[in-house]
């Protein structure tokens, strides 16, 4: 991948000043949730990889996690005169006008992180992103290995029912564990909403309702460090482990702590993705032909990948 966007760098370089205005190029950026630590990293990817092209400006947008204020920000990219779009939908599936809009407009975009539905766009489009089901069936994978296939496994999902982000982590995980009959699954009732405090309380209920958990998988790292501190809060630490997706750096962290019980992770880089989105959106508009599903490195992360992989100057 690290070839193809270097590749696709040099054509936009070659050919994007010469097809470009006289303005130069001018990339929107629509963020459904600038707020959480992941889609900000995605986005300071972009504008810190635009800063090697002199003509090239980046507008953001930030929707504050409403999907109308989101479409009415990709509006008014449009009516800016965007020459290309990035989109970071956060966990909505799609909005239909919005995909409208950018169809008459006629520029290219880049999904990021999520590919919406119903994408036939006659406009070029590309989608950035990992592959969820691999997180979820190598997360799922060690854990029944690092238990010798045997124990109850509680799933923390962030929700809402329809996500489909989510939906292919879980579904995978228990695939995974699935060839075990010896593994025992319970789904919690409540979802942990992809955040640290969220997946605190959905693990707190549960501590109190199970009292022979030997795992827990999260749909992602921050639900997990917040179901493994109200485990440590109950003093429950040394009962179980934790694995979960993205490879964030506070998960990094925790994970090449001595003794730390989070066991592993998988790769979702938000960085890479906000960085390879840019790239690819700079070839669409110097004319080259992309395919439309681009997925991205997604494998799991150990404690020694941990010390490698940390970075504590990423956004994420």
């Amino acid at each position: 991948m690290k070839k193809l966007t270097t590749s696709l760098a040099a054509i936009a370089v070659v050919l994007g000043a010469g097809a470009a205005s006289a303005d130069g190029i001018k990339i929107g950026v629509a963020n459904l949730f600038y707020g959480a630590p992941y889609f900000a990293g995605m986005d300071v990817a972009v504008h810190e990889e635009a800063e090697a092209y002199s003509n090239v400006e980046v507008i953001s947008t930030d929707a504050g996690f409403d999907a109308a204020k989101m479409a009415a920000d990709i509006d008014d990219l449009i009516a800016k005169g965007v020459d290309g779009l990035i989109i970071s939908a956060g966990p909505t599936e799609t909005i239909p006008s919005a995909l409208i809009a950018i169809e008459e407009a006629g520029i290219p975009v880049v999904f990021v992180d999520r590919l919406w539905k119903n994408t036939n766009l006659e406009t070029p489009w590309n989608w950035v992103g990992a592959e969820n089901d691999v997180m979820g069936r190598v997360i799922g994978d060690h854990m029944e290995d690092h238990l010798g296939g045997t124990g109850h496994i509680l799933v923390i999902k962030g929700g809402p029912a329809d996500n489909s982000i989510g939906i292919a982590r879980t579904e995978a995980f228990t695939e995974a564990l699935s060839s075990s009959p010896d593994m025992k699954i319970t789904v919690a009732p409540g979802f942990g909403g992809w955040g640290v405090d969220g997946g605190y309380k959905v693990m707190s209920d549960m501590l109190a309702q199970h009292a022979d958990l030997a795992g827990v998988f999260c749909e992602n790292d921050s639900m997990c460090l917040g179901a493994q501190k109200a485990a440590d809060d109950a003093g429950r630490s040394g009962e179980m482990v934790f694995g979960a997706s993205d490879a964030g750096k506070d998960t990094l962290r925790e994970m090449m702590r001595d003794g730390s019980n989070f066991i592993a992770t998988a790769v979702n880089d938000s960085d890479q993705i906000g960085r390879t989105g840019f790239h690819h959106l700079m070839g669409m508009l110097a004319g080259a032909e992309l395919p439309n599903i681009t997925p991205l490195y997604s494998g799991l992360v150990l404690k020694d990948e941990a010390y490698k992989r940390y970075d504590p100057n990423k956004v994420f």
